[in-house]
């Protein structure tokens, strides 16, 4: 006799980094340096409240040049170590981190809106599209969370994480589960 063991059906936050979780500088759009780095207004509390509800946190960023003479790797891994630094001692980990590092000129498969970057992470789980969502703050962003046939939560570029979250989660409301309507043009 043999038996099969089903998945469970994984929710999943799909977060943005620049503009959503970490200040963006509209001047320059990078973070380069630790001076820059600033966690934006509810993303600690957001975050929490997420993993409360039993979400998976993944972090997936286009970083425009990332590794090139304009923006060396150092220069983007310092205050980036910092930032998950900050998370892991409020007790919040991402399961996974995706960086694609190429312009948009590069026509590569891995920057967003293309979901080249998580195919091969999303084969090996079920996900419940249901519950799991897209959060950001760029048409890029939304367009993602379609082609992935997601839920969308938008943020202003630098706005507050959990006022956005909350908006489409009811995370205050503590409910066990609960879902994300999806944003209609």
């Amino acid at each position: 006799m043999t038996t099969s063991k089903t998945k469970t059906a994984q929710k999943i936050a799909f977060l943005d980094r620049d503009g959503t979780l970490i200040f963006e500088p509209q001047d320059t759009y990078q973070i380069d340096s630790l001076e820059k780095l600033k966690i934006l207004d509810g993303v600690i509390d957001g975050l929490q409240k997420l993993k409360e509800k039993g979400y998976s946190l993944i972090m997936i960023s286009n970083q425009d040049g990332l590794g090139t003479s304009s923006f060396p790797y150092p220069d983007f891994e310092k205050p980036h170590q910092k930032m998950l630094q900050i998370f892991a001692k409020n007790n919040i980990k991402f399961d996974q981190i995706f960086i694609c590092p190429h312009f948009p000129k590069d026509n590569c498969a891995c920057r967003k809106p293309k979901t080249g970057l998580v195919q091969n992470f999303l084969k090996n789980l079920e996900l419940d599209k249901t519950a799991s969502f897209v959060c950001g703050d760029r048409s890029s962003d939304k367009e993602f969370a379609q082609n992935l046939n997601l839920n969308f939560v938008k943020i202003k570029t630098n706005g507050n994480f959990l006022k956005a979250v909350e908006s489409f989660g009811n995370l205050k409301k503590n409910k066990s589960n609960y879902l994300l309507s999806k944003i209609k043009d």
